[in-house]
């Protein structure tokens, strides 16, 4: 049995792996330590990951100051290196109903405090912004965030990575963690199947879904002194071989589609959102248009329902028709395809960072529930801090939120 050993090990290497890892790295070498870092991976390409399946947006227009203060933070960094992960300012638009723009409204002195352009506008003034939309029905208003915009997902985790092995990080691909080994307060090692000779990505998918491997593997040991769980959505499924019975994590399915309109040119615009919370952005020569549907159980579900345009399918009941009620232009489009990913999402929709209750030595960083993209800089900056000073930096102080207190899940 093949025996590796690192002082940190992270169990997933998507977004937040990527970033907390290097942030881990980065803050080791400017104190003068050599400690290791490793990074394993079911599949280190991300086929079916949450990091490569989401819409790229960034905005930092959220509901409370902790995932206000990570937005921003992560932005001014996005904007230094904005040519390399294609970070495309475009703004955000989102329309709103009475609700929706009571809430931002509400929340403008935060907004004004962490310095985000932010205008609200009367749905009289849409015209002039969004000219395709030619039924206000159901708006009362219309909020346009400048500092906002898209954002290429492999291009920033590419980033992370890349920078994170000039400071020594090791990833590990085809590496399925079947047990993790626990002595009173600390965990001490995993136990991985190598899946080295699985290279069929429908194979893997079929693994993350059933969280079972079927067949003989070598087992691979990982002796460390730190493990840090940053497997988003599949994170509950990792904290139980340690003894925390999640249950506030729960996986849930976003569908996402290209469309093609030529009527709706979207070239000047990042991400717009209808009150259906329908929302769409330029993809190339197409459109991406995306919908949540929260009405449909939790679970780890990569199929595709959206991609059909019969009658009475999903696709025509939650993307064609309240694109087509807001926006006259979208009476014909062709659908180019599809697919599906995975939110990780909890009760109060906002996620987690911090130690595991009884577990001296074990950290998650899970559960950012869609943003994960979005605040991935400064949750990794964060997450490094709490690992290595027990506390959060100035400028990211209100991280201390995503500490709060869970549900006592000790098995």
């Amino acid at each position: 049995m093949e025996v590796i050993k690192y002082d940190y090990l992270f169990m997933g290497a998507g977004i937040m792996g990527s970033s907390g890892s290097w942030a881990l790295a980065t803050k080791l070498r400017s104190v003068g330590s050599n400690a290791s870092i490793g990074v394993i991976d079911l599949d280190l390409s991300g086929e079916h990951s949450s990091t490569l399946k989401n819409a790229g947006g960034v905005r930092a227009t959220w509901r409370n100051r902790a995932n206000i203060e990570l937005c921003r933070y992560s932005i001014n960094f996005y904007e230094k290196i904005k040519d390399k992960i294609q970070f495309r300012q475009f703004g955000y638009y989102w329309l709103h109903n009475e609700e929706s723009l009571s809430e931002i409204e509400k929340n403008m002195p935060l907004y004004n405090e962490y310095e985000i352009d932010i205008k609200v506008f009367d749905k009289s003034e849409i015209s002039r912004f969004l000219p395709f939309v030619d039924n206000l029905k159901g708006i009362s208003g219309l909020s346009v965030s400048k500092n906002a915009g898209l954002i290429d997902h492999y291009s920033l985790r590419e980033y992370y990575r890349s920078e994170g092995k000039k400071f020594g990080v090791d990833y590990l691909d085809r590496l399925y963690i079947k047990d993790i080994d626990c002595d009173n307060s600390k965990a001490k090692s995993i136990s991985a199947l190598n899946l080295k000779d699985v290279s069929d990505p429908e194979q893997l998918k079929e693994y993350l879904v059933n969280e079972k491997i079927d067949k003989p593997c070598e087992v691979i040991t990982i002796d460390f002194k730190y493990l840090v769980n940053t497997t988003g959505a599949w994170s509950p499924v990792l904290s139980k071989l340690y003894g925390f019975n999640d249950e506030a994590v729960k996986p849930r399915r976003r569908q996402m589609l290209v469309i093609n309109n030529p009527e709706v040119d979207l070239t000047s615009y990042g991400m717009i959102i209808d009150t259906s919370n329908v929302y769409i952005h330029k993809e190339g020569n197409n459109i991406l248009a995306g919908y949540s549907n929260m009405d449909e159980p939790y679970g780890f579900n990569f199929d595709v329902s959206f991609d059909t345009l019969e009658e009475n399918s999903p696709f025509i009941k939650f993307i064609w028709e309240p694109l087509l009620f807001r926006m006259s232009r979208f009476e014909r489009v062709k659908l180019i395809r599809g697919w599906a990913g995975m939110y990780a999402e909890t009760p109060d929709r906002s996620g987690y960072i911090g130690r595991v209750e009884g577990l001296d030595n074990v950290y998650e960083c899970v559960g950012h529930t869609g943003r994960g993209l979005m605040i991935s800089y400064g949750a990794g900056q964060a997450l490094a801090d709490l690992i290595l000073d027990g506390e959060y930096r100035k400028d990211l102080s209100s991280a201390s939120a995503f500490s709060r207190s869970r549900p006592d899940g000790n098995l």
